[in-house]
């Protein structure tokens, strides 16, 4: 746990310890005027935490501002991280696309399950991570021009899909400060679950913080300087639409059989995978991307994908993506054809990675389950 008061702490620490001295919840504050007779102040209302959770996520900044790409110009842009134009109105129905969503007055009234529900193309896959010139600059290779898999191609949708997994890690170190006080009115005890809930959950992202700042650093010099070659891609490319397009970045412990790739011990910085998709009349790509070191855990899991049959490879990064990241959308049209095992195996993928405790998804994916994904056309390395 984060700090000695906190991580040491008992039911009489808690509730005996000193008026001046440091609360036992860690956050810097004297007891008097953190956490005594929290028990007897007035319940937190659950939704101004959601409220205030949102707005974090909703903050402003150029992750690419000064230094390497030099200084913003124009105003902080609602950026897609899956082009609107040439890749989310592929799949759309109505100018609307379906997506698993933590909105917890639906999940709610849903029994706590995760709830898929249509988003409109124009809000999803946004962040606020760009000002108006990097964008339009450093993405212009993917906004203007029909993808082909061509290695600067591959580096900026890598980069991009990185920044925003540092902005959603950034956002959440917020979320400890935000939901603090969070636990006003409840029983002491359970003051102490939600603070240790918290103080686990800060760890676990303090740590993928650093992961990613590593990595984006990389990226960055690389997009920079024009040098591909920091990065290895696999491309593949099918023989028809692909009826998702999703575009994420996570730190793999396990290859597709289970077997251990890394296993994020303190003084280990984890290694990322990248996977996003693109639409083309008439055909569709998945980009498998990995930083080139020797043993990359990315090229690894791009190798086994490759040695799959064609007919399924689709499907294996389709659920692969469900899994790990939550930037995936589906043609509404194909998901409510889908059948009633289909669906159960991509709530439990969706419900599975979603875990705010940081632990990595377990579900296996299921090759064995047919979800009717086009076949692939080929295989090039990028």
């Amino acid at each position: 746990m984060v700090g000695s008061a906190h991580s040491g702490g008992n039911f009489d620490t808690m509730t005996k310890q000193g008026r001046n001295t440091p609360c036992w919840c860690g956050s810097g504050k004297k007891f008097k005027v953190c956490h005594l007779n929290r028990e007897q102040q007035v319940l937190e209302n659950p939704w101004h935490a959601i409220e205030a959770t949102r707005k974090a996520f909703k903050r402003k900044l150029c992750t690419a501002h000064g230094g390497l790409f030099g200084d913003c110009d124009g105003q902080i842009v609602k950026a897609h991280s899956i082009s609107k134009g040439a890749n989310l109105s592929a799949i759309a129905k109505n100018g609307h696309v379906i997506q698993y969503q933590t909105n917890i007055k639906e999940m709610n009234k849903n029994g706590g399950k995760l709830v898929a529900t249509k988003v409109g193309i124009g809000d999803a896959s946004t962040f606020n991570g760009f000002c108006a010139a990097h964008d339009r600059t450093l993405f212009s290779c993917i906004e203007n021009e029909a993808f082909t898999g061509r290695p600067d191609q591959c580096l900026a949708i890598a980069y991009r899909t990185l920044s925003r997994e540092a902005y959603g890690k950034d956002s959440a170190a917020q979320m400890r400060s935000i939901l603090r006080d969070a636990d006003k009115g409840l029983h002491p005890l359970q003051q102490r679950l939600m603070q240790d809930w918290l103080a686990v959950m800060e760890t676990h992202n303090a740590a993928a913080q650093k992961e990613l700042r590593h990595t984006h650093s990389l990226l960055s010099l690389a997009l920079s300087t024009g040098n591909t070659s920091a990065l290895r891609s696999m491309v593949i490319q099918f023989r028809s639409e692909l009826p998702f397009m999703l575009a994420g970045a996570w730190s793999p412990f396990t290859d597709l059989k289970g077997v251990h790739l890394q296993y994020g011990g303190l003084d280990e910085l984890l290694e990322q995978i990248f996977i996003s998709t693109f639409a083309r009349p008439g055909t569709g790509y998945i980009c498998v991307s990995w930083v080139d070191k020797p043993g990359a855990p990315g090229k690894v899991i791009a190798d086994q994908i490759r040695s799959l049959p064609t007919d399924v490879q689709a499907n294996a990064c389709m659920q692969l993506g469900v899994k790990h990241i939550e930037n995936a959308f589906f043609s509404p049209n194909w998901f409510e054809a889908l059948t009633n095992p289909q669906r159960a195996q991509l709530d439990r993928l969706a419900a599975n990675g979603m875990d705010a405790m940081g632990s990595p998804p377990a579900s296996p994916i299921r090759l064995d389950l047919i979800f009717e994904l086009p076949s692939t056309l080929q295989i090039f390395d990028s």
